[in-house]
């Protein structure tokens, strides 16, 4: 629906009478009315509001359908999955209009329901306990866990790994690969990779102002993430809030077949890298490695993978492990092994060059307040 400002009125009108539902945006992503709640035929521009993040999917490319993307898709139809937060999830077409009113942009969503079957509905298994970890979310039921990471050089801390913990009411503790990949096939994993940052720069300030010393904090975040909307803006407003410059996150990537060099995600990362954020290879060298991924954006952390370390002194483990401290050192990033749990593994990366060590010798992830006493014991953890 297109309009010239004049006839204004009998096109809003036109709008609610029909037998579709729709949500009319304004150019900042936010629901001005809906017909579900307008009483007249007066626009009204006072009611500002924010749909969830997860509540269209796309199926196609299986990730969410952020409100933005409806502005690059006027004049057509979508066929999207429709999530609201009081009934279960269904299929809908989405015809998308702009209009000019009072000489600002506006845009309708003209909603109907399209009849293909939901393969999750009400009563899968799945499709609740994501429903569930929406409305955790929400109201932070989720906790963080930090691991230290140890310079064996100087005996300092090095940094901390941010890891999520969800133990639910209705499902109990579910383990993080579990929560993560539901995370991802529902369309929720932007939605909690940035509450763990969020939590996790409030826990970093906090910690500041305490004068806890932690140089920064890695938060993972999934490949998927970034293509969330203004991910660089979000980013840098969370840290403002914080008072916490971009040098103190990092952010861990977890190799995948998702990162393909021709995505958004490349650009997406440039950005991050651009204000100073670190970025951190997870996992590097099982399944998905490619030394030509490397070259497409910038990595400053290489994570040797635990599987590796794992099988330490086996002599194949050794091989990898040298390869990837090597790779590092070429690319002028810090090698980290994650998982030493023993004297021997500890010695033996720490012959061959490795200065940063993450996993149980040192410590389990621990709450906040764990983390606390734990700093204040670390320099016995060199006198053993």
């Amino acid at each position: 629906m297109k309009t010239d400002g004049l006839n204004t009125g009998r096109d809003w009108l036109e709008l609610q009478e029909t037998n579709s539902r729709f949500i009319v945006l304004d150019s900042n992503d936010l629901i001005v009315s809906c017909n579900d709640r307008v009483k007249h035929a007066q626009f009204d521009l006072k009611m500002h509001t924010n749909l969830p993040l997860d509540c269209f999917w796309l199926d196609a490319d299986q990730r969410t359908f952020h409100l933005s993307e409806f502005k690059q898709i006027v004049g057509k139809e979508i066929k999207l999955l429709f999530m609201p937060s009081d009934r279960e999830a269904y299929r809908v077409k989405v015809m998308v209009e702009a209009f000019q009113l009072l000489d600002r942009p506006y845009y309708s969503l003209l909603i109907q329901d399209d009849q293909t079957e939901f393969s999750f509905n009400n009563t899968h298994p799945s499709y609740q306990m994501a429903q569930v970890l929406s409305a955790d979310l929400k109201h932070n039921v989720l906790e963080l866990n930090y691991q230290p990471q140890i310079n064996i050089v100087d005996k300092s801390l090095y940094g901390v790994e941010v890891l999520a913990r969800w133990t639910s009411k209705e499902f109990g503790r579910v383990a993080p690969d579990n929560f993560v990949a539901l995370a991802e096939e529902f369309g929720l994993i932007a939605e909690l990779d940035l509450w763990v940052l969020r939590q996790a720069c409030k826990q970093l300030a906090m910690w500041r102002e305490q004068n806890i010393h932690v140089p920064m904090i890695a938060v993972n975040f999934s490949p998927l993430s970034f293509s969330y909307p203004s991910l660089k803006n979000e980013i840098q407003s969370i840290l403002d809030q914080n008072g916490l410059l971009a040098t103190c996150l990092v952010m861990e990537v977890t190799e995948s077949k998702k990162i393909k060099p021709s995505d958004p995600f490349i650009d997406a990362v440039n950005e991050l890298h651009s204000i100073g954020v670190t970025i951190s290879l997870d996992d590097f060298g099982t399944g998905y490695s490619n030394l030509k991924r490397l070259l497409k954006f910038p990595v400053s952390q290489l994570k040797l993978d635990r599987v590796f370390v794992d099988e330490l002194p086996n002599k194949l483990s050794k091989e990898l492990s040298e390869v990837v401290l090597s790779i590092s050192k070429k690319i002028n990033a810090v090698a980290i092994a994650e998982g030493v749990e023993t004297q021997l593994q500890l010695s033996y990366l720490a012959d061959i060059g490795y200065r940063v060590i993450q996993g149980y010798f040192f410590s389990r992830p621990l709450s906040a307040l764990e983390f606390e006493t734990w700093l204040l014991k670390m320099p016995m953890l060199f006198n053993k």
